[in-house]
């Protein structure tokens, strides 16, 4: 269930519209586009899905034969939807979702957080902002991921296979170098549990 899915409406022209939504752990839904703090619930018997997603609706939909979701919003039939599974999420993606990182530049280190929540937090609470994260090519074995620091600046560092270690710099300054090594994953209170390698 959890995972990326291909996620469809009706246009008021009459064609079809797509975008990218998540089906994350702890019920967290989460759309690259349109980020709220938004929900999923599932009810097995009734194959149905439904999603709390806060200023842009709520919507149920059920599983057709052919593993297709299909639906609308919740007491508007003409506003339909259907939902199509992708891709499970790779092992970076997990690596990433709700971690703990060392972050290394010239001058030392310290932990940051990348919160898996409706907006992509990034957390740092040595320098902190009003930040958030994204990764590009989310779906190749090596991604990027794209820091969003407010004050403090944008970063692009390349993440490695095993989602345990990445490298980059400031975008556009190579000079300004940043690595970064993964401590752990965080538990449901954002402390984070070190594992063994």
């Amino acid at each position: 269930m959890w995972g990326v899915y291909a996620f469809q409406y009706g246009k008021s022209n009459g064609g079809v519209g797509e975008f990218e939504v998540h089906l994350r752990t702890d019920c967290r839904f989460f759309s690259p586009d349109y980020q709220q703090p938004a929900t999923w619930t599932l009810d097995p018997p009734l194959k149905k899905v439904s999603i709390e997603w806060k200023k842009y609706g709520q919507y149920e939909l059920t599983q057709g034969d052919d593993g297709k979701w299909s639906g609308s919003m919740v007491g508007k039939p003409e506003s339909w939807r259907k939902m199509e599974f992708k891709r499970p999420f790779t092992t970076v993606e997990m690596q990433v979702f709700d971690s703990e990182w060392e972050f290394i530049h010239s001058g030392g280190s310290f932990p940051v957080k990348f919160k898996a929540d409706g907006y992509n937090h990034f957390i740092c609470d040595q320098f902190p902002a009003h930040s958030h994260w994204k990764l590009k090519d989310g779906d190749k074995p090596t991604p990027t991921i794209n820091i969003d620091w407010g004050k403090y600046g944008k970063y692009d560092l390349v993440i490695d296979e095993k989602g345990e270690n990445m490298t980059g710099s400031a975008v556009g300054n190579p000079g300004n170098w940043r690595k970064a090594k993964r401590i752990g994953k965080m538990n449901e209170t954002g402390d984070v549990h070190v594992h063994d390698h």
